[in-house]
């Protein structure tokens, strides 16, 4: 049964389709569709039914159509060979509002609107359609009055209608002579009615533009409540209206808030269209009624209400945090939002775009209103450009920009002017420089075309510059220079400089001069194996004397020194500087410590005879033996932990660190970390358990020199001791011995 029908179906709609296959294909889809489909909303008489086809034929000017069908259905009516007549009208009618609706959807264009040109369209079954509607019906020589006759009235006229071949002419006149009547009787009716109404939609289309009318807002007697509220739904697009129109004329100071004012101005404009166009068909008797202004304003006033919002919650806003509003709104599930949203956030996206392109290709911030999320401090010199002359204003960031992102951005221009000022480069980079488009900014999930572009320039820019770290500047040899001399690293030199120095550096600090300990560092570069170094490195080592006070020694105000200059100090800044010098006085410290307990057992070892030969302070110097070794023991570990746990770990760290890192940002990152970590460790942070830790091992220290110091004396004691007894020795050994008498007084 299913098949017999589906060939019936196919074979009625072949003489339709003239053979074309794929139009054929799809009317029988379309046929079979209607006809096994359940209808929700199915007709319970056959009035019903003829009012909907009537109202079609009215929709789209088919007058002659109308009457014709009249005719035809009257006979049908009168005919009993159509049982299912309700439901072949049903059917009829599907298939010609499914071809209706497709025209109309294949007429209409889908792109993305870029402006809102047709924002405030009147409906497409509304005016334009009566009016060629009412051009054809006078071409036919009809009365305009009988297009607009009431449907369910004429159609039960049709219905009780007898028609047959016999009295076709005289039924034809009987028809238009009813239609006249029902007109007369419409018109004397409601003559008073459409003068009101007429009256107040010309001051509904002043009160729409904000314009005050007195009448509407006074209580009138004559207007129902009905009425009144259509009016007060009217006079609520003038409110509308008239706030976004202030708004637009606040001054702006903006350029992302002029191109969201333009935006407004073009949304008002269309409006106005829309007024004109109302205005032009109220002329017309009939063309426009509350009731059909009603239905033409929904969406326009639904279009207003939500400029307003954003107009106002824009309001003195300016660059990324108007655009993170706007795209805030945007995440809306309304399509009309939607549709309202993007062309704003498309317009005004383009000057933050293009200032995002200048800055990362030429390091160029054209920015006359402070509204780019990067800010430039022109007072800042060269020395301080990477860390102070270019910010990042986050409150500035918008919102469809990752933090990830605006990092990047602002990384690769202050690489570019690293490049140009710093390092006095001005190499052009083979940079592709084709700007993103302003959709892929705030659309980056359907498009990566704005990522790909920070990336690609962002990688090309910092490897130059690491490239020029590297090769021109030696940034990681100059890295190894400082582990070696102001960590110590050099152990031949340091300990061939301590010795060197040593007698000058026992001497009150008032006594130190830096000429003199130059010369003996000199001496010991060019002993030891650092006359290996490269010239620039030697060049760059130096020796600085801290501040002196009364009761220091020249090993408390000694300290080595790096020199930097170029991009070189924009790594080592002064405040790096001062860190290393911490650091290095700390290991200066205890590696005077290892010195100091070093000399103190060879002075042991050495005088041991003489210890000896004094039997009665054996066990004063076992004492001394004891307490040496267990110093010599205590600062070996703590010089251990200091080589090895603290500065080696932390070292490899960092030159792993170096090694990864991108871009300038990175590098400087790690560094600090890194010395920030070696601080903590070694206790030099100034946290309060820090400072008490270096407070006992300050004092440890000091209980070192002090024994250093009793050694000394002990052995010159020792010394004095020997050379007092032995010519009591002496004489003992030759057997004699005289007692010094004292002299008789007389």
């Amino acid at each position: 049964m299913a098949g017999s029908q589906s060939a019936l179906i196919k074979n009625l709609c072949l003489c339709y389709c003239d053979n074309k296959p794929e139009i054929l294909e799809k009317t029988v889809n379309t046929v079979s569709h209607l006809l096994h489909a359940e209808h929700g909303n199915t007709y319970q008489d056959d009035i019903r039914l003829l009012d909907k086809i009537w109202k079609h034929f009215q929709k789209y000017g088919r007058n002659q159509e109308m009457l014709r069908f009249g005719q035809i259905y009257a006979r049908i009516n009168k005919l009993k060979v159509l049982k299912v007549r309700l439901e072949t009208l049903q059917f009829l009618y599907a298939l010609a509002d499914t071809a209706s609706t497709e025209h109309h959807h294949d007429s209409i264009s889908r792109p993305m609107p870029t402006s809102s040109a047709s924002s405030f369209d009147i409906p497409s079954f509304s005016l334009l359609s009566v009016q060629q509607g009412s051009s054809s019906m006078k071409e036919n020589g009809l009365s305009h009055n009988s297009s607009h006759i009431k449907s369910s009235t004429s159609l039960q006229k049709l219905l009780h209608y007898n028609n047959d071949d016999e009295t076709s002419s005289s039924s034809k006149s009987h028809l238009h002579s009813t239609m006249n009547k029902i007109n007369e009787i419409d018109n004397s009716t409601s003559l008073q009615r459409d003068a009101d109404e007429s009256r107040l939609l010309r001051e509904l289309l002043f009160g729409m533009q904000g314009i005050e009318t007195p009448r509407l807002l006074a209580n009138d007697s004559n207007i129902d409540r009905c009425t009144r509220t259509l009016i007060t739904r009217f006079l609520e697009c003038g409110w509308l209206y008239e706030k976004i129109r202030k708004i637009i004329n606040t001054p702006t100071s903006s350029l992302v808030a002029q191109a969201f004012i333009a935006n407004l101005s073009s949304e008002l404009r269309e409006y106005h269209r829309l007024i004109s166009v109302i205005e032009q068909q109220e002329n017309m008797p009939g063309m426009v009624s509350l009731k059909k202004l009603h239905v033409w304003m929904c969406t326009p006033i639904q279009r207003l209400k939500c400029l307003a919002a954003i107009a106002d919650s824009c309001h003195g806003k300016k660059g990324g945090q108007l655009l993170s509003i706007l795209y805030m709104h945007s995440q809306h599930g309304d399509p009309l939002q939607q549709s309202i949203l993007y062309p704003l956030l498309y317009n005004c996206t383009i000057p933050i775009r293009d200032m995002i392109v200048e800055w990362i290709c030429n390091g160029i911030i054209n920015d006359p209103y402070q509204e780019f999320f990067v800010s430039t401090d022109k007072m800042i010199g060269e020395e301080k450009l990477w860390y102070d002359k270019y910010t990042l204003r986050v409150p500035m960031v918008p919102t469809f920009l990752s933090m990830e992102q605006a990092k990047k951005i602002w990384i690769t221009g202050k690489s570019i002017n690293f490049l140009r000022v710093v390092c006095k480069d001005r190499t052009m980079l083979q940079i592709n420089k084709t700007p993103a488009s302003s959709q892929s900014l705030f659309q980056q999930q359907r498009s990566t075309e704005f990522q790909d572009m920070i990336i690609s320039i962002y990688n090309e820019t910092t490897r130059y510059l690491r490239s020029i770290l590297d090769d021109k500047y030696q940034m990681m040899d100059h890295f190894k220079a400082i582990k070696r001399y102001l960590l110590l690293g050099q152990g031949d030199f340091i300990k061939y400089l301590m010795d060197l120095m040593e007698n000058e550096l026992n001497k009150p600090a008032n006594q130190v001069f830096y000429h003199n300990l130059q010369s003996l560092m000199d001496a010991a570069i060019r002993v030891t194996n650092a006359q290996y170094e490269s010239e620039d490195i030697i060049r760059r080592l130096d020796l600085r004397l801290m501040y002196v006070s009364p009761s220091e020694l020249g090993w408390d105000v000694c300290c080595l020194d790096y020199k930097f200059d170029g991009p070189l100090r924009t790594i080592f800044t002064e405040e790096n500087s001062l860190r290393y010098m911490r650091i290095f006085n700390h290991l200066w410290r205890v590696k005077r410590m290892e010195y100091t307990t070093c000399g103190v057992w060879k002075q042991l070892m050495k005088s041991s005879r003489e210890f000896a030969a004094i039997p009665e302070i054996s066990d004063m110097v076992h004492t001394c033996f004891t307490m040496s070794n267990e110093m010599t023991k205590f600062v070996q570990s703590v010089n251990y932990y200091i080589m090895f746990e603290v500065l080696e770990c932390s070292w490899s760290d960092l030159l792993n660190k170096l090694m990864d890192a991108k871009d300038l940002e990175q590098i400087l990152e790690a560094h600090d970390d890194s010395l920030l970590k070696i601080l903590t460790r070694l206790h030099l942070d100034g946290h309060e358990t820090s400072q008490e830790l270096a407070k006992q091992l300050r004092c440890i220290f000091d209980l070192i020199l002090n024994f250093g110091s009793i050694i000394q004396r002990l052995i010159q004691c020792v010394d004095n001791e020997i050379q007092a007894r032995k010519p009591y020795q002496q004489q003992q050994h030759h057997g004699t011995y005289t007692k010094n008498v004292e002299p008789v007084r007389r």
